[in-house]
């Protein structure tokens, strides 16, 4: 976590920070008009930049991440929902890079964040699809307390969307930024110093808390929001007011809280 807020003393983070968000901004724009929840959500195949944002950049990555999604919300999207975009998108560049070092090598194998091994396709998958849901339960749980949007379709959209995009397009274009990234001393690690950087914990309490978060929050939200809230999975609706819609909130919450205190402190 430590590095969330050291990064900004280093020049080259900050400008991976912009370049970040204006890249992820300007490939949001296209599809601004390919609707899926009018005023909330659209096609998103821009979706699998969070992640290699995160593996490439570290925090600029999240930073820039968070910073670009709330700069394409001002083309027709923007509301009171955005600030949970923002969260949302933060975590979904954020947690890659955490997660990334947890999970077991094979022997002989090295930790760069890359894919140049099955093993290494498969890690990438994992942590593509736990930083997808975690994106998707932040994202659909803030408007859902809102009443701009119901929790089921949105978390089932966006879990979707960023999960499939990662997995078809990541494997393709991960390894093209990584090279070039690693031959022009663009990986965040070669550029902060290690002493501003947070150590890992040597735990798996704390990453199973991300997983636990992530997965538990999607599948108890939408158990609550179809069977309490009476809301269907592949039809929006606006949710209303009432006991429904806050069980949904107090159900997916402790869940929200696990995953972020275990992203923070991994």
């Amino acid at each position: 976590m430590k590095e969330l807020i050291s990064m900004w003393k280093y020049g080259m983070m900050v400008a991976l920070t912009v370049l970040c968000a204006g890249i992820y901004m300007l490939f949001l724009l296209p599809t601004k008009s390919i609707v899926i929840i009018p005023g909330i959500t659209e096609i998103r195949p821009a979706s699998l930049l969070p992640i290699i944002f995160g593996l490439l950049f570290g925090p600029a990555g999240a930073w820039g991440s968070a910073i670009g999604n709330l700069g394409g919300d001002l083309f027709g999207t923007f509301s009171a929902g955005s600030i949970f975009g923002f969260i949302g998108n933060f975590l979904h560049a954020f947690i890659p890079y955490k997660l990334w070092y947890h999970i077991k090598q094979r022997h002989g194998e090295d930790r760069a964040p890359t894919i140049n091994s099955p093993w290494k396709l498969a890690r990438f998958g994992i942590t593509s699809f736990i930083a997808s849901t975690a994106c998707a339960v932040t994202i659909a749980w803030g408007l859902d307390v809102l009443n701009l949007a119901s929790f089921s379709a949105l978390a089932i959209i966006i879990t979707l969307n960023n999960t499939v995009t990662s997995l078809v397009l990541g494997p393709v274009l991960l390894p093209l930024v990584y090279s070039f990234a690693k031959k022009n001393n663009l990986l965040w690690t070669d550029i902060m110093h290690p002493t501003d950087i947070s150590r890992p914990s040597a735990d798996k309490v704390h990453p199973m808390m991300i997983s636990s978060g992530a997965l538990g929050g999607l599948v108890s939200g939408l158990a609550a929001s179809c069977l309490i809230a009476g809301q269907t999975i592949f039809g929006h609706q606006i949710p209303t007011a009432g006991t429904g819609n806050l069980a949904v909130a107090l159900i997916v919450l402790p869940f929200l809280v696990v995953l972020v205190y275990g992203s923070f402190n991994s």
